[in-house]
């Protein structure tokens, strides 16, 4: 089991604003972040001060939680949460995750004809084709719009979900082109996106994924009251806005590393060559001799499904 370390409201060691590529904004293509802005080093867990907490274990995916403290990811206190980037290292595994985002400025482009989709279902083909576990981000306004795409999700028990927020807008001030979430809205978005997605049932998780991996400590002591774990990556595939597919295997391969945690989206237009590059990526990850697992199974580091 994968104990994370966790810091008080006091105790936090962090640095100005910290964002890590991943989603591309509302659609458009991604600016450079404020000056000032902090990567963290791939790889690393946020430093943070305070004792260790185990974070709750995963729940067998033919039995719903019974609680919400049953869901993986739970965390039983309210203290400001670690950022974790990866899984523990020794068992050869890599876990595939999948972001959605939705925001209002999307939803006109589908509206007024601009834009087709923002689903990506030959993403969820090509996992299930080729029996691939992966855990899905999804923002609260996405799973609303694509209900139906959802609910075959969660309806895999190969398939874990998870929050990337409901509006999709950013916890910093400056996060790409997102409009900013007040402070004060913040906890109430993630509680709102948790609560869209608790009724499509499935293997329901307690993980949440800040949009455009973008937070700051006032977003973390924000989130603290959710009992949410915080989940960001360090293997990016750079899909979002991206045609070239061999780019984006390259990108996935090249950073990929025992206890990886890889961020993709399933935003089709947005990311519209993801699915594309899946067979290559999978078939190069299996060929290292990694497993690919789901982010439970990663933490916990129990033997996979």
């Amino acid at each position: 089991m994968l104990t994370v370390r966790r810091c008080s409201a006091v105790g936090a060691v962090m640095v100005g604003l910290v964002v890590i590529a991943g989603c591309a904004g509302d659609g458009d293509r991604a600016v450079t972040p404020a000056a000032g802005a902090v990567t963290p080093v791939a790889g690393a867990v946020t430093p943070v001060a305070g004792a260790v907490t185990p974070v709750a274990g995963a729940v067998a995916a033919d039995r719903p939680p019974s609680a919400l403290h049953d869901q993986p990811g739970y965390r039983t206190d309210a203290t400001v949460p670690a950022v974790i980037t990866h899984g523990p290292t020794g068992a050869h595994r890599i876990a595939l995750t999948f972001d959605s985002n939705m925001t209002d400025a999307m939803l006109k482009r589908l509206d007024t004809g601009q834009v087709a989709s923002y689903a990506n279902t030959a993403v969820v083909d090509e996992l299930q084709a080729r029996h691939v576990p992966a855990t899905f981000f999804l923002a609260g306004k996405w799973v609303e719009r694509y209900p139906e795409l959802t609910r075959r999700i969660a309806a895999d028990p190969a398939f874990e979900i998870a929050s990337h927020s409901y509006a999709h807008r950013g916890f910093t001030a400056h996060c790409y082109r997102l409009a900013p979430e007040p402070t004060t809205d913040m906890a109430a978005d993630v509680e709102h996106s948790f609560a869209v997605l608790a009724p499509f049932g499935g293997r329901q998780t307690r993980y949440f994924r800040f949009p455009g991996g973008c937070y700051d400590t006032a977003a973390l002591r924000a989130v603290a009251a959710t009992h949410a774990t915080v989940i960001q990556y360090d293997d990016v595939a750079d899909d979002p806005f991206n045609d070239d597919t061999d780019a984006i295997t390259g990108s996935v391969l090249r950073q990929a590393h025992d206890g990886a945690i890889v961020v993709l989206h399933i935003t089709q237009d947005n990311a519209p060559r993801t699915a594309d590059a899946l067979p290559a990526i999978i078939d190069g990850l299996r060929a290292r001799g990694y497993q690919l697992v789901d982010l439970s199974d990663l933490l916990d580091a129990r033997p996979a499904r």
